[in-house]
């Protein structure tokens, strides 16, 4: 009605052309309308903090507001552990694993063990619910007269039908951990591999003792900055003094940009520096490319997790 009450008068193409115009207009505005009211609802459901920033009354990103969830519920003491769970085995290690005594061993490590001291928060909860309810069961035994209510649970079902759901759940997180795990050992053995591959191809194309020199260094210092990138808690500096020289390390931790991109381009310049034939440095090219595919790679595993709905 507001569309014809805007042009009442004339029936010829222009007025007929003006009011599909307005009738495509009012359509517009009402889907404006009905967005916005779909908007403010689900803001309704969210916490006050949250309603303030997709008001945009706060300039928060996402990013900033996952920071502040995880710095305030981190488990520093189980962070600090995680350090020394990287055990790198030779054969004096293998040795120790296979022997009889393990078991003793690891009777005495109970208390000591990253498990228990992940789980130590529920395991208490647990234990006081059940505390509770066996003094509940005692002091009803203990006193008949009294017709306290039982809080024995008679029905078994539900606990049936969600031990299934539960074991598909467990079994998934498992696998999808120890792959991710054989993904990152994987890689890391890539690295290392290329890496040797890289210093094999120069040494055969090249005499030049102070460029294959050059090229070792920085070699192993990609290794150790790959290494600093995806690891938390790790001096760069202390890393690198018995690999570069003091004004090379001073050079790359100067640069505020992507510190392996920083040392794969210092490499690259290596390369094509080097006296040698053009399929040659090709050759070498393509093995840092290979360089470049694997710090894309580790990048992924670390900011991509197994889906949250099955660790919670």
């Amino acid at each position: 009605m507001a569309c014809l009450q805007m042009y009442p008068h004339g029936t010829g193409g222009t007025s007929l052309y003006n009011l599909r115009r307005s009738q495509h207009a009012c359509r517009k505005s009402f889907i404006k309308r009905s967005r916005r009211r779909y908007a403010n609802k689900r803001c309704l459901r969210c916490s006050p903090y949250t309603q303030a920033v997709h008001r945009g009354y706060l300039g928060e990103t996402r990013t900033h507001m996952n920071t502040r969830y995880s710095s305030a519920t981190v488990d520093q003491d189980k962070e600090d552990h995680r350090q020394n769970m990287r055990t790198v085995f030779d054969f004096e290690r293998w040795a120790t694993h296979r022997s009889s005594q393990r078991y003793l061993l690891h009777l005495i490590g109970i208390p000591k063990s990253m498990l228990i001291r992940g789980l130590k928060v529920p395991l208490l909860c647990e234990f006081c619910f059940s505390s509770c309810v066996a003094s509940w069961e005692a002091y009803k035994e203990i006193h008949p007269s009294l017709g306290l209510p039982s809080s024995n649970l008679e029905a078994s079902d539900p606990f049936h039908l969600t031990s299934f759901a539960l074991a598909l759940l467990l079994a998934f997180r498992l696998d999808a951990s120890y792959s991710r795990y054989m993904e990152a050992r994987s890689l890391w053995g890539d690295v290392v591999c290329d890496a040797r591959n890289l210093m094999r191809q120069a040494q055969g194309c090249c005499e030049n003792e102070e460029s294959l020199q050059l090229l070792l260094r920085w070699t192993s210092a990609f290794c150790k900055v790959l290494m600093w990138h995806v690891r938390e808690h790790c001096d760069l500096q202390s890393e690198l003094k018995d690999v570069l020289l003091p004004s090379e390390v001073e050079a790359l931790l100067q640069q505020e940009q992507h510190k392996p991109n920083f040392v794969l381009s210092v490499l690259t310049q290596i390369v094509h520096s080097m006296p040698a034939a053009e399929g040659q440095k090709l050759a070498l090219d393509a093995t840092l490319t290979k360089f470049q595919k694997a710090v894309a790679t580790c990048e992924r595993m670390v900011k991509t997790p197994i889906p949250r709905s099955y660790t919670r």
